[in-house]
């Protein structure tokens, strides 16, 4: 055992620069694994960590009023849940208050202005229940009885920002003013739209304001279960202990996961597969250093075998030589990603995330070091077989013999190119076996790099105004409930901004289907004249009224294909829509029926836009436009502009772990270009040294091996780009097709990008095979005339 930890010892001394770049090139991979699991469950989809991190209760229960008026208190109920069998806790109950919500105006405004009738229900705030993320402002005052903290969805359903008074209606119809002065996320709480009311928190007392009969008010409380998997069966228990007249509403954390995860998996899928792709990649990286080594000290490991080592010793010494770098490697990468995670929240869900010692939890951690270790010593097996092979004789100067031959070729082709190209593609087409080894190998990070380009393209599609998928550039609404100046006084104004390209008015209601309980989005954006530009990725637009286009989601929930005529229902009114296209439509999990605002003609329609979408020109800054227009078009303190927000949660972060994985892939295309270069070095070394006899410069003896990295480049980057194209568009649309988006998602790099990629790596590699041909000596002649 000694012997073989001092010739690991010795062999890595004398290969300092390859296991240096191998430690690296594992720990990157390590912690793109780490990274790109935590951005999968956290900021692609935070909802998990959310969830933990406010304590909320796997079910949550509303009770109707009539309830608590025959019980007289919540005690009863939670005595009877809490003996239910698998329930760990019962949450302390609170009081719930439903009223209508008519009116918001910030603060310092006149009056109200009508944002439309919705439903707010109230709940209590009570000690030791568990209490929402705080987003923006503070949390509740018991003194202050007219504070309001406003659950997230509903105060962007309401445009509603800290410091802003909403006016809701109290048990006799009489207004009362409340003022927003916090915004949190509730992460066991459907989406307003989802659960059909909007939720906020206030102190009991408010609640006392609005409904001052305790019996006509309601109760929620909260289970803890000891087995969360069985959160739908403990739901249907709990229904049929207390009786369906008792419960008003009841949520799982399975709704709140389905109903806030649609938009959220795509980016997380796809940095996951591309740190996956690295660590293969990675694996296939070790290999050919591993192989390339043995090659180069065939004559030393015969040398050990003629000396009393068994087979077994020498594939365990390289085995164990692998992964003593492997282990470190991913020490090292597990330690970066800690304090990366530290050092950039976002990286690790954001300031919601949990806190520990590396991200990913120490489960997730001690599978990606396992994982690592076994793609290693997997890659490092083969090689050390080969090596164990090796026969007891070494060669009489130690090293292999010439390998100049190879299978033949025809290379009259080549006659007219200078000598050292001709020479350098000749050895390329004698030796294919070796250049498809080679590329086959750096393949796996090239198609790795283009699924993390494609991340970004694709992420610039659904966040950025401009990307491609149908998001308003700005969405435009009154500030206040002053009709002045009038409908078509405002869109002119805002129409004669020079950034502004386009101006539609719009409106939003809620449809139900016949048969459905699920409710979707009704939107009504732009005129039959003036149709709004939405990316169709299907079918045609909007010319006629009483036609519509729809997103998968909408198309799922009503089970249409476009091309048919669908029937719904916005408030009491029926009506009948034509389906004659697809678009993409990344909010409301594509829940959207998308048709002009002159569709709007039956009894109960809005009869003036609640909003005006603006399209931008190109160039436009939409988060400039926001800030400067309402001063530019005379609308300063009467209009607010809102730019939309896509379905990342987290695009910042993603396009930083994107930029990590592409860093980390160079790095490993770094590390097999050397290998590569170093071995074909050392197999042409004799050979080398006789062109320089017969007169060839250093300089084009560099360029014969320069050309043989380029082919190998070329080769990768052309079979890359091929196997990862197609993948790339299948995945993503097929996570678009689940989230509700639609099919025509997936950006691809561009040619240019693949071009550039091209021409670095056969940079990279022309470079790397060329200097150790560089720092060759020339060859001397002895003294009886023979050179050496």
């Amino acid at each position: 055992m000694s012997a073989v930890l001092r010739w690991i010892r010795a062999d890595l001394r004398s290969h300092r620069l390859h296991a240096l770049l191998i430690v690296l090139a594992t720990g990157g991979t390590a912690a793109a694994l780490l990274l790109a699991g935590t951005l999968l469950g956290a900021a692609a989809d935070p909802w998990q960590r959310q969830f933990r991190a406010a304590g909320s209760p796997d079910i949550r229960i509303d009770l109707r009023p009539s309830a608590t008026a025959r019980g007289g208190a919540d005690e009863p109920s939670a005595a009877v849940l809490a003996g239910e069998p698998g329930v760990l806790a019962v949450s302390p109950s609170q009081h719930t208050a439903e009223t209508t919500l008519v009116g918001r105006h910030a603060d310092g405004a006149a009056d109200a202005g009508p944002p439309g009738r919705t439903t707010l229900v109230l709940r209590g705030d009570t000690p030791d229940a568990a209490r929402p993320l705080l987003r923006s402002g503070r949390w509740l005052d018991p003194d202050d009885l007219h504070g309001i903290v406003l659950e997230q969805s509903a105060a962007d359903a309401a445009w509603a920002r800290t410091g802003d008074h909403l006016t809701v209606l109290d048990a006799r119809g009489g207004p009362v003013d409340l003022q927003v002065v916090g915004i949190a996320d509730s992460p066991d709480q459907l989406p307003s739209q989802a659960a059909g009311y909007d939720l906020g928190w206030a102190p009991p007392a408010t609640l006392d304001l609005v409904q001052p009969e305790r019996a006509a008010q309601g109760l929620t409380l909260g289970l803890k279960l000891a087995r969360p998997s069985d959160a739908g069966y403990a739901a249907q228990r709990v229904v049929s202990v207390l009786g369906a007249e008792r419960v008003s509403r009841i949520t799982t954390w399975l709704d709140a996961r389905a109903a806030r995860q649609q938009d959220n998996r795509l980016a997380g899928l796809l940095l996951g597969l591309s740190g996956i792709a690295a660590l293969l990649a990675a694996a296939l990286v070790v290999a050919g250093a591993a192989g390339g080594r043995i090659r180069a000290r065939t004559g030393d490991i015969a040398l050990l075998k003629a000396l009393g080592f068994t087979a077994g010793q020498v594939a365990w010494m390289f085995i164990a030589e692998q992964l003593l770098l492997a282990g470190t490697g991913v020490l090292l990468g597990a330690g970066g990603a800690a304090i990366a995670v530290h050092a950039v929240p976002a990286l690790g869900g954001g300031a919601d995330a949990l806190p520990g010692l590396v991200p990913g939890g120490t489960a997730t951690t001690g599978a990606v070091i396992a994982a690592a270790l076994l793609a290693v010593g997997a890659a490092a097996a083969l090689p050390a077989l080969r090596a164990a092979r090796v026969a007891p004789v070494p060669p009489t100067d130690g090293t292999r013999p010439p390998v100049m031959t190879g299978r033949p070729v025809r290379l009259g082709p080549l006659r007219r190119l200078p000598p050292a190209l001709a020479i350098g593609l000749g050895g390329v087409l004698r030796r294919r076996s070796d250049l498809v080894g080679s590329a086959l190998r750096l393949t796996v990070p090239v198609v790795a790099a283009t699924l993390a380009l494609s991340t970004w393209t694709t992420l610039d599609a659904v966040t950025r105004p401009d990307g491609g998928a149908t998001v308003p550039a700005v969405t435009a609404r009154r500030a206040t409930p002053d009709q002045t100046p009038g409908d078509g006084q405002l869109a002119a104004a805002l129409a004669g901004d020079v950034a502004v390209q386009g101006v539609y008015p719009g409106a939003e209601v809620q449809a139900l289907a016949p048969g459905q309980s699920a409710t979707l989005t009704l939107r009504a954006v732009g005129t039959t004249d003036a149709p709004y530009p939405y990316t169709l990725v299907e079918g045609r637009a909007i010319r006629a009224t009483d036609e519509a286009v729809a997103g998968q989601g909408a198309l799922d929930l009503l089970g249409a294909r476009v091309g048919q005529w669908v029937r719904l229902t916005t408030g009491s009114t029926p009506r009948i829509l034509h389906i004659v296209g697809r678009n993409l439509e990344p909010e409301h999990g594509g829940r959207v029926l998308s048709t002009g605002f002159d569709t709007l003609d039956r009894p109960g329609d809005p009869t003036h836009p609640d909003f005006w979408q603006l399209t931008l020109r190109p160039g436009q800054d939409p988060a400039e436009v926001q800030r400067d227009l309402p001063a530019r078009a005379g609308l300063a303190g009467r209009t607010e502009i809102r730019v939309p927000t896509g379905p990342v949660t987290r695009p910042g972060a993603l396009r930083v772990s994107v930029i990590g994985l592409l860093l980390l892939l160079s790095l490993i295309c770094l590390v097999d270009l050397v290998t590569t270069a170093t071995a074909g070095f050392q197999e042409r070394r004799r050979d080398l040294g006789l062109l320089r006899a017969t007169g060839l410069t250093p300089g084009q003896s560099a360029v014969v091996l320069a050309v043989r990295g380029t082919a190998i480049a070329l080769v990768t980057v052309a079979v890359g780009s091929a196997v990862a194209v197609p993948l790339v568009r299948r995945l993503i649309d097929r996570q678009g097709e689940l989230s509700g988006i639609g099919a025509g998602i997936a950006r691809t790099p561009s040619v240019w990008t693949v071009l550039a990629m091209a021409a670095v790596c056969a940079t990279a590699a022309a470079v790397l095979c060329a200097l150790p041909v560089l720092r060759l000596p020339p060859p001397t002649r002895t003294p009886d005339g023979t050179g050496r």
